[in-house]
């Protein structure tokens, strides 16, 4: 019993440890929400998929990981404001087998779009 308690345990880390390499290596998305409203609806176009983050509280945070299988290109953003209003771009660039990549969109009180990759 206390052999398969150990196994279990060990096992159960190692899967911990394996999906955390697994986040930290695949390339992502993250939005930061600084503008002071609500941001109901956030659409990225990469060459090869969409992203999409639906409502986004002021002052948070979203983030989503996405395939390495891409087309090389760009990144293409459409947010939609509560206000209603609608801010379009395209900035930073995807390539194929890209790991360990962050694109950082963030939208600030005068609801311009500034990226970091």
């Amino acid at each position: 019993m206390r052999n398969c308690l150990i196994f279990l345990f060990v096992s159960v880390i190692g899967l911990f440890i394996a999906y955390h390499i697994y986040l930290f290596m695949m390339p992502s998305v993250k939005i930061v929400n600084q503008s002071g409203q609500l941001l109901t609806r956030v659409e990225i176009t990469l060459p090869s998929n969409n992203l999409v983050f639906d409502n986004i509280a002021p002052s948070k945070t979203a983030r989503i990981h996405y395939s390495t299988d891409q087309a090389d290109g760009d990144y293409a953003y459409h947010i939609r404001l509560s206000s209603g209003q609608h801010i379009n771009g395209r900035c930073g660039s995807v390539t194929h087998d890209q790991y360990m990549k962050v694109l950082e969109l963030t939208v600030d009180s005068e609801d311009k779009v500034s990226c970091i990759e």
